[in-house]
Formats: C-alpha cells, structure tokens, sequence
C-alpha cells in the first residue's frame, strides 16, 4: 500500500489520468463528430457504429482485450494497462449519456473536417504522450501489438503500421475524403508523442578550449546551475596543453552563456553543436523515473 501511494507514484497515475481524459475528449468531440477514424479500437468502433453504439462497443473490445492481455502477456501487465485501459472506454460510456458529441463541432461551418482532424490529432497524441511516458498503455490493439511482438518477433512499430493502417484503409473504402483527413490527424498525433512522450530535449552542446577552465567553473556551476566535462588537449599547431570544457545547455542557457565567455576569457576558442536529443537530468522530465524503467 504504501508503495502505491508513494509521491513518485501518485504523480504518474495523475499523468495517467490527464493524459486519458484529453484523449478521450479529442476522439469524442472532435474525431467522432466526423467520423474520422485514426485507428486503434477508436477507430473499429466508429466503423462499426451503424451497428452498435460507439461506447459500448469500445468498453466491450477493451475488456475483451484486456483479458487477452491476461492471457498472453501476463499478469504483471494486465495490473499495469488496466486503470488507463479502462478509464478511457468508461468515460465514453459517460459522455455518451450526458453530453452531445457534436457540441463543438456543429458550430464548425467552415472546414468541419480540417478543424476536427487538427485538434483531434493534437488531443490524441498529447494525451497518450502523457500516457507514454509513464511507462503505460491505453490498452486496445496495443495489446495485440505486444502479442505479435512477443511471439511473432514483430516490430512493435511494425505491427502498429499494419493494424492501425487496415484500420484507416477500411475507412477509406467507406469515406475517402474522411480517410484522408484521418491520415492527416494520425500523423500529427504521432508527432505530438514522438516529442513529447519518446524523445528528451534538445540542446546545445559546448565545447570550450580554454586557459581559464576554473573561471567557466564558476559560470556553468555557480549561475547556471549545470555540470560539464573537463578534458586535458593538445594543441595541434602550438603543441600547448589547455583545458577543453564540454557542456550541454537548453536554448536560453545558451545566450546566457555566450556573455558569461566573454567574462570568462575573451580569448576562449568555443564551437557550438546543435543537439537533437539530450537525456539526463535538467532535460528530461522525470529522469530518475525514466532510469528505473528502462
């Protein structure tokens, strides 16, 4: 009990809980108003909905699925999925009895399918981002997914082109103006948990050649409240040791320095190197988490 309760803990399960509720309010508001399908039981559901409610036809599947999970994957995993699992298909089911679905969209009259596709998009993929990156699932076909590639060695990537491309294929085939609008939600959705979910932040990388490596000491540590790396060169032309600092700073940090090095030493030799993914603490989010489970 107090394991589960512990701060870290509750953190990620309000993570969890955010993450799901802007999810399923974009697939509810803005995505099934239009019909637009983005794969994933979301999507089966909204092309079987001629023949049963969207609602209970998502909260059916996800049990159903769940309990493959149990199956195959284990109990340590079905423990793990269940509360972002069900918590989405069950808000469905609420929102389905309290509130229109088209409440926003019906006032959308021009470029209905554009509006929805855009911030449908943004929803899904902010929300499963923050689902993502506490090491959780919403369940559905990621379920399947993980079936696949744990007994077919299927890429997981591999196996969510394949299921979530029949998916939208299938919906062509029905609307294909909608399909399209579909594919275009998809792939915003999928730059939202690319970068907030998969990747660290990006930086700037440092590297200082200098006489004066205490002096950039007192800076990085002291004002900017950052680590670096100190290494002993050797000067090709002069064949004179210096001191080579390498540092790694967030875009603002890196104006900031740039001043610090004239204070520091004027003469300093300094180049700068775009970083496109910088992992560790001060960049990314919760790094003591993501270590552990890694």
């Amino acid at each position: 009990m107090r394991t589960f309760l512990n701060k870290t803990r509750r953190i990620e399960l309000a993570e969890i809980t955010v993450g799901v509720i802007i999810m399923t309010l974009g697939f509810y508001l803005f995505l099934l108003p239009q019909n637009l399908v983005v794969g994933g039981v979301m999507g089966i559901a909204v092309l079987v909905q001629k023949w049963i409610d969207v609602d209970v036809f998502y909260l059916v599947a996800n049990i159903i699925l769940l309990f493959v999970g149990l199956i195959f994957l284990g109990k340590k995993f079905f423990i793990n999925t269940i509360y972002a699992a069900m918590l989405s298909p069950v808000l469905v089911f609420i929102l389905a009895r309290t509130i229109d679905n088209d409440i926003i969209m019906k006032h959308m009259q021009e470029s209905p399918y554009l509006v929805s596709s855009v911030f449908g998009g943004i929803s899904i993929g902010l929300g499963l981002a923050l689902v993502i990156r506490n090491n959780s699932t919403t369940g559905g076909v990621d379920i399947i997914q993980k079936i696949l590639h744990k007994y077919l060695k299927i890429p997981f990537s591999t196996a969510l082109y394949i299921i979530d491309g029949i998916v939208i294929l299938l919906a062509m085939i029905v609307d294909l103006q909608a399909g399209f609008y579909a594919i275009g939600s998809m792939l915003l959705a999928g730059l939202f948990i690319d970068r907030l979910a998969i990747e660290g932040k990006s930086g700037y990388t440092l590297f200082i050649i200098t006489d004066h490596a205490d002096r950039f000491k007192d800076s990085i540590i002291g004002k900017l409240d950052r680590s670096f790396t100190r290494i002993k060169v050797l000067g090709g032309y002069t064949n004179q040791e210096k001191d080579m600092i390498v540092v790694t700073l967030t875009m603002r940090e890196l104006y900031q320095f740039k001043l610090m090095v004239k204070e520091a030493d004027p003469n300093a030799f300094v180049f700068v190197t775009k970083t496109n993914e910088a992992l560790g603490e001060g960049f990314t989010r919760g790094f003591e988490r993501w270590i552990q489970k890694s």
